[in-house]
């Protein structure tokens, strides 16, 4: 789930409890020392590596300030990949750097411009008497948090490291210029007014959604059902988007989930396909201008991604009917968030707290509302939270804010302590990247093995 807030360009000097897997082992780090004079002249040279486990089910994480070509302002805990991408009938591959790493949503999702060369087969809907829908080519309105996505839907085959999704359905975000499908009114109502259709807008080349499902939308989708929500797929008999209509789209021709469908591989005898652990090291306080993660394929299928036994874990609210749909709660004080969860597509720890200043000077100029929080000092006390999930299993964490004028004030682009506020519904909490850092966490897939009666995470 994508809520991708943007640090501020810096001027001058450059312009957020370790348990990590029991079977993956340690890794090594390199932290070089900071170097300042005040809030204002900090700044850092650090890199922070977790090079554990290897193996054909593991890639690396990246995090770091993002490519200068593609910045609006430097990016803060954004976590980065890299996917191979082919044609499913035999054709070339490419390799994409630079993939946005998104535990919070579902599909991968590239940039037409990256793909160009590989005449990706479209995915095609046949008309729908019932809904008097005309055959043509399925197209997706994605909404985040922030923003949103708008393009067609291609089969592909997506690798990554020793697996290999085969002729899945994919996202292409149209990215040329002129392009005669534009996103109809609904879609750009949906994303807030801003549609991601370049790597510069996206900060990335694509999004990589790894989360608690198989595809992206379900039965409403499948039903072609949009009351109450936008319009998510549409099919386009040609190229004027006046003609397209609410499309019913099978679950398994929506964007699906690569993960879910990588098969057994090396001779192993299950499949990486039920999860994944994502596993980044732990940070200074100030950060580390770049952290270096494992991407771990797989739930207990492998020696190297066997469940810890010390690991916590919560199963999210698998109701559909529930206002709590895919969450769990997080109490903080006596502040109660019954709408809670675990993100990596979120750069920090989202949540309402009147308590701690908004009054930042890298929250001026923001797009949205509210913005970075900046307790006084250079970071808060700890904080105790507590998650309980569904069934009554609750997990303890602690966590701090630190004041983001400080953090943005260095040379710094992963922190694990960066929180702030957008205003979101004073029931939410989002964990994101800020808390997997020094963490392994486990996201499981729902209908897979290890979560047949609904999905969860642990950590």
């Amino acid at each position: 789930m994508l809520i991708h807030c943007i640090r501020p360009v810096r001027a001058l000097l450059a312009s957020l409890v370790l348990a990590m897997c029991a079977a993956c082992g340690g890794g090594n780090s390199s932290v070089t020392t900071y170097s300042g004079d005040g809030l204002g002249n900090v700044t850092a040279g650090t890199t922070v590596a977790l090079d554990t486990p290897t193996g054909i089910n593991t890639t690396e994480v990246i995090v770091d300030a993002g490519p200068p070509s593609f910045s609006l302002g430097t990016v803060a805990n954004v976590p980065y990949v890299t996917v191979t991408v082919c044609s499913p009938i035999a054709g070339p591959c490419v390799t994409i750097d630079r993939i946005f790493l998104d535990t919070g949503s579902y599909g991968l999702r590239v940039l037409k411009s990256s793909v160009a060369g590989l005449s990706l087969p479209p995915v095609t809907l046949a008309a729908n008497p019932q809904l008097n829908t005309s055959a043509g080519v399925a197209l997706e309105c994605y909404p985040f948090v922030l923003g949103g996505i708008w393009g067609p839907l291609a089969r592909a085959d997506v690798r990554m490291a020793g697996e290999t999704a085969t002729a899945i359905p994919i996202q292409v975000i149209d990215d040329t210029a002129g392009a005669a499908l534009t996103a109809p009114a609904d879609c750009v109502t949906a994303a807030g007014g801003t549609l991601f259709s370049s790597a510069a807008a996206l900060q990335a080349n694509g999004i990589l959604g790894i989360g608690m499902m198989r595809f992206d939308c379900g039965v409403a989708c499948a039903a072609g059902d949009y009351s109450g929500f936008h319009i998510q797929y549409y099919v386009c008999p040609d190229s004027v988007t006046a003609h397209c209509q609410a499309a019913a789209v099978p679950a398994d021709m929506q964007t699906q989930n690569p993960v879910a469908h990588f098969v057994a591989s090396d001779n192993n005898p299950q499949p990486d396909n039920n999860g994944s652990i994502l596993s980044l090291p732990a940070l200074p306080t100030l950060g580390a201008a770049i952290a270096k993660g494992r991407l771990v394929f797989g739930i207990g299928t492998r020696s190297n991604n066997q469940i810890s036994p010390t690991a916590k874990m919560l199963m999210v609210d698998n109701d559909p009917a529930s206002p709590s749909y895919l969450y769990f709660t997080t109490t903080l004080g006596q502040a109660r968030f019954s709408d809670s969860y675990i993100d990596s597509g979120s750069n920090a720890y989202f949540f309402n707290d009147a308590s701690i200043s908004l009054n930042c000077k890298s929250s001026s100029g923001t797009t949205v509302q509210g913005g970075w929080y900046c307790p006084a000092g250079t970071a808060s006390a700890m904080r105790s939270a507590t998650l309980t999930d569904l069934h009554g299993n609750s997990a303890p964490v602690e966590f701090s804010i630190a004041n983001s004028d400080l953090l943005f004030s260095g040379s710094s682009a992963a922190f694990n302590n960066l929180g702030g506020s957008i205003n979101q519904a004073p029931q939410t909490f989002v964990w994101g990247l800020s808390f997997f850092f020094g963490r392994s966490v486990y996201t499981s897939i729902w209908g897979q093995a290890l979560s047949l009666n609904g999905p969860w995470n642990a950590f």
